[in-house]
């Protein structure tokens, strides 16, 4: 299963809470905003309740409310909503207005008649209204005087509180959304860097760590550079082991060749014929622990600053060991080379093509051909060795690199360990080594890619 991403898990427990609180907060100011202006309206209502109480008087005894004409129209007058009102007396005796305006609940607690006013909901005709009541002491008597009107207005500011929110409550989710988006990102940036920094390195490249990161991420930083410590350590002493031993070997195989040539200069014929065997032996032991050699030697990571080696130059070289083999073996080795350079080891470049001119020379029969070529391209320089052999099958184009692996039916008496040390030396200079037909000759055709000069140097510093 794929695992959620460390962006996703941060951003599903980030984002549930930002909607959270920005609705929690766009809740909160609706309601703030809401009964803010319900009391202006209350006290709007209640200056009306308030001026009927004013106009209430006793006369002869019996309560009088002498509003004009024009003075009810002035209270009752509103744009938006109808006014109502009402003046009831002790018992709830409908002394003066609309009969329906609703009185306050029979069982109020004192403390909602602080100073002597309430608002209430409730309905008239069936339709809902807003109503104000208003206690007055007139000769001794208790009055309650209505004021009520329809939600008109109050419906029309909610509605308008809530489109006057909407719009600023989608922008600054839209911008949280953002933020929140961005600011992962951006919290996340040095992990980005160290993966970048780990999946640019080579196999060999076993340096610490130095990518800055967060406080919390530096733990496993700090265990990868351990990680990486003891894995160095544990190569080197195999490396060492390795070359130790080979350097060891080298000193009783050379007395060993030279015991078995001795003796077969002073046997007769029969010996001789058996010796010969032995020596052959000798030889291929004696090859062999010079290629574990320097595929020991290969495989150490290479000096950070290294030197533009001529192609041209180690080829050359290797010419000169190795034109003696080719006449005594009946191969026409030929040269083709173009000027072209490497930023690497004299020494491993230089085993590079004794490599694969051995193994072109050993797989190439009598009359055979074997062409060395190299030169430089847009993506660097490159170096092809091809012969007339039998060549290569497809199907083990890609095991011949691996140690110790030589072909079925194979008759050559290398080793296996000649295009695997190619292989790990065009690795250490950032390239690398394939196998095709050559279309000139018929027979197999190794190509060695190096790396462009600048991502060469990229290449030795990472190893």
């Amino acid at each position: 299963m794929r695992q959620p991403s460390l962006r996703f898990l941060l951003l599903r427990w980030l984002l549930p809470a930002m909607l959270v609180l920005l609705l929690a907060g766009a809740m909160t100011a609706y309601f703030v905003a809401l009964r803010s202006a319900t009391k202006a309206y209350d006290r709007a209502l209640f200056d009306t309740a308030l001026a009927i109480v004013e106009q209430l008087a006793i006369v002869d005894g019996k309560p009088v409310l002498p509003l004009t004409a024009q003075a009810r129209d002035v209270l009752l007058v509103d744009k938006f909503d109808q006014i109502f009102f009402a003046v009831r007396g002790p018992n709830g005796e409908l002394l003066d207005g609309e009969a329906g305006l609703p009185m306050p609940p029979p069982r109020l607690p004192k403390t909602d008649w602080s100073e002597g006013r309430y608002y209430f909901d409730g309905r008239l005709a069936e339709r809902p209204v807003r109503v104000a009541a208003l206690r007055a002491e007139r000769a001794g008597k208790t009055f309650t005087v209505l004021a009520g009107e329809t939600l008109v207005k109050r419906n029309a500011l909610v509605r308008e509180i809530l489109f006057g929110m909407l719009l600023p409550e989608l922008l600054l989710i839209v911008v949280s959304l953002a933020v929140v988006w961005f600011g992962v990102r951006a919290g996340l940036e040095p992990l980005a860097s160290l993966r970048e920094e780990l999946a640019g390195r080579s196999h060999t490249d076993l340096r610490p760590v130095t990518t800055d990161v967060p406080e919390e991420i530096q733990p496993v930083v700090n265990e990868i550079n351990e990680l990486l410590s003891r894995l160095g350590h544990s190569l080197n002493t195999q490396r060492h082991f390795v070359s130790d031993a080979a350097h060891q070997l080298r000193t009783p195989i050379a007395a060993l060749q030279a015991q078995v040539e001795a003796t077969l200069a002073e046997s007769d014929a029969s010996m001789r014929q058996r010796l010969q065997g032995l020596l052959a032996a000798a030889h291929r032991l004696s090859h062999l622990v010079e290629q574990m050699l320097m595929l020991a030697r290969a495989q150490p990571s290479l000096a950070r600053d290294q030197p533009l080696v001529a192609l041209a130059d180690v080829a050359h070289a290797a010419a000169e060991d190795w034109l003696p083999v080719a006449i005594r073996n009946g191969v026409d080795l030929g040269f083709d080379l173009a000027p072209c350079a490497v930023l690497g080891n004299h020494l491993l470049l230089q085993e590079v093509f004794a490599n694969l001119i051995d193994n072109a020379l050993r797989h190439t029969p009598r009359g055979g051909s074997v062409n060395v070529r190299c030169g430089a391209g847009d993506d660097g320089a490159w170096l092809v060795v091809e012969d007339s052999g039998t060549g290569i099958s497809e199907s083990d184009r890609e095991k011949v690199f691996e140690r110790f692996y030589q072909a079925p039916g194979s008759a050559s008496r290398g080793s296996g360990l000649g295009l695997a040390i190619v292989r790990e030396i065009a690795r250490q200079h950032g390239g690398q080594a394939s196998i095709d037909r050559s279309p000139e000759l018929g027979g197999a055709r190794v190509t060695v890619r190096f790396a462009p000069a600048s991502q060469a140097v990229a290449a030795t510093e990472e190893v």
